[in-house]
């Protein structure tokens, strides 16, 4: 999904949340949940507008699911980790597809996305703590990215354009293991702490 096709000029906003994600989305995983939960919402929303030839229509289903998607990561803390790991692993296949130049018309590109989805999804749920920090720092890069590949010159620009984003996915992963280190908590115990109280 190109969010560049839906966002437009406002793209940069993607930026400052994606920041968020990759530099506190273990520590503030709530947060970060509805973010994740928000912005899934207003793409899937905008999506179904494109799809519908109804840009309208697209905006505000887009705010209504976003809002939905992200109020429902709140009470649901499972299935919301479940949906971050499977757009973790959605996101992935999707750039790793891409960058292999599959085409995203076809039934096995929509078969790879879901399939790395769920897989993503069930491992975040298996692997919990190490996937929350790689899954937010991938959401975050990959955010970071829709908002600033247009700054980027078109001509020549494919090869060396992944250096920055790749150097910045690791700095995420970096400082959410040491932000980790310094909780010494994972976030679900932390959440069901909270919980009981």
């Amino acid at each position: 999904m190109d969010t560049i096709q839906y966002l437009g000029e406002y793209s940069w906003l993607l930026i400052p949340l994606g920041l968020f994600l990759g530099l506190l989305g273990y520590r503030l995983l709530k947060a970060s949940l509805f973010i994740i939960g928000l912005f899934f919402g207003v793409l899937l929303g905008f999506w179904i507008g494109d799809f519908a030839v109804n840009p309208l229509l697209g905006v505000i289903l887009g705010f209504v699911l976003g809002i939905a998607f992200g109020v429902i990561a709140q009470f649901l803390y499972r299935f919301a980790l479940f949906m971050a790991g499977m757009a973790g692993g959605a996101l992935l296949a999707t750039v790793i597809m891409r960058e292999s130049g599959m085409d995203s018309s076809s039934t096995d590109y929509l078969l790879w996305m879901v399939g790395s989805g769920v897989a993503g999804g069930i491992t975040t749920l298996i692997f919990h703590r190490f996937f929350i920090l790689v899954i937010t720092a991938i959401i975050g890069t990959t955010m970071v990215y829709q908002g600033t590949i247009q700054a980027f010159p078109e001509v020549g620009y494919k090869y060396w354009v992944w250096i920055p984003y790749l150097v910045l996915l690791l700095i995420f992963i970096v400082v959410q293991m040491v932000g980790a280190r310094r909780s010494h908590r994972d976030p679900r115990s932390r959440e069901n702490y909270r919980r009981q109280r």
